[in-house]
């Protein structure tokens, strides 16, 4: 290759690394900035439905191609950038969880999640992670209930790594937790906040246009800036469309707008913003969210 054609290639190259990692929009297996003990800086007394949260869609969702795909960076560097909530499929397969989005196997097991979790926690203890767990797909060959072998990952994990409570709790009760948000069947003695249960949630993911996505996206965290504060908001910015918009197009429309916006109207903040739960999420966007902490009156 001629030096003309080794330049043009390096820069085309330069170029398309800077398009797969933005402000708002990473696409990278590593994020570029990282906030790891942010909440350290906020009081103990302080209910987690009034916290700002960045949160991940579909967490573990790496495989299966560009329709498919929704994270790039590994949950250990998702949780060192700042993420918090995260988003967990499982699939009952011979009584084990596989992470699945879909019918798309993620090569991974819950165990794996539960292991980088409680790593991140083991180094981190002031943090804490809002995990919510979906039975996901169809079950195969099982002789337990879903709920009987969470309940086992749960204990071979460690009981103490786990908040059971059926309330949203303060920040001081939570920190060095794992909380489970049970997003399956049967709700009789939870072992973490039932999901759905009371949170306000905003998860419109079939969409045919982003102007209309985003309109709904900006409502519900408008409402969350200006609501009851013991109410918890869940925002999910993410969506996709089998024939419009992979999760990643989707993300590169939205994300950006979701900086704008958390940048403007500032005083009008009432209270924090609740969940906002993406695909794709740049780090500086991810920071952008944690410091909505304190920006309001």
């Amino acid at each position: 290759m001629s030096p003309p054609c080794i330049i043009l290639a390096y820069i085309f190259l330069v170029a398309a690394a800077k398009a797969q990692q933005t402000p708002a929009f990473d696409k990278t297996d590593t994020p570029a900035v990282v906030w790891p003990d942010w909440m350290s800086s906020l009081p103990d007394g302080k209910s987690m439905a009034d916290i700002s949260l960045p949160g991940t869609h579909d967490t573990m969702a790496f495989y299966g191609g560009a329709i498919a795909q929704c994270q790039s960076w590994p949950l250990l560097k998702q949780y060192e950038a700042g993420i918090r909530f995260v988003d967990i499929r499982c699939r009952h397969y011979e009584d084990r969880l596989r992470i699945h989005h879909g019918v798309i196997y993620q090569r991974a097991d819950y165990a794996d999640v539960l292991r980088d979790t409680i790593l991140f926690l083991q180094d981190h203890p002031q943090e804490t992670i809002l995990m919510r767990v979906k039975e996901e797909h169809n079950p195969f060959n099982n002789t337990r209930t879903f709920k009987e072998t969470v309940t086992l990952y749960v204990e071979g994990a460690g009981r103490q790594w786990f908040l059971r409570t059926s309330q949203v709790p303060t920040l001081g009760e939570a920190r060095g937790k794992i909380i489970i948000l049970q997003n399956f069947n049967p709700p009789s003695d939870p072992l973490g906040i039932l999901y759905p249960g009371n949170f306000r949630i905003s998860d419109d993911y079939e969409v045919t246009d982003a102007d209309k996505k985003w309109n709904v996206v900006e409502s519900h965290i408008t409402t969350a800036f200006r609501g009851d504060p013991q109410t918890t908001y869940i925002t999910y910015i993410s969506g996709v469309h089998w024939l419009l918009f992979t999760p990643a197009a989707l993300a590169k429309k939205l994300n950006p707008q979701l900086f704008r916006f958390l940048e403007r109207e500032v005083a009008s903040r009432t209270r924090s913003g609740g969940m906002m739960v993406m695909d794709f999420p740049g780090a500086e966007l991810v920071q952008r969210i944690i410091r909505s902490n304190w920006e309001f009156q």
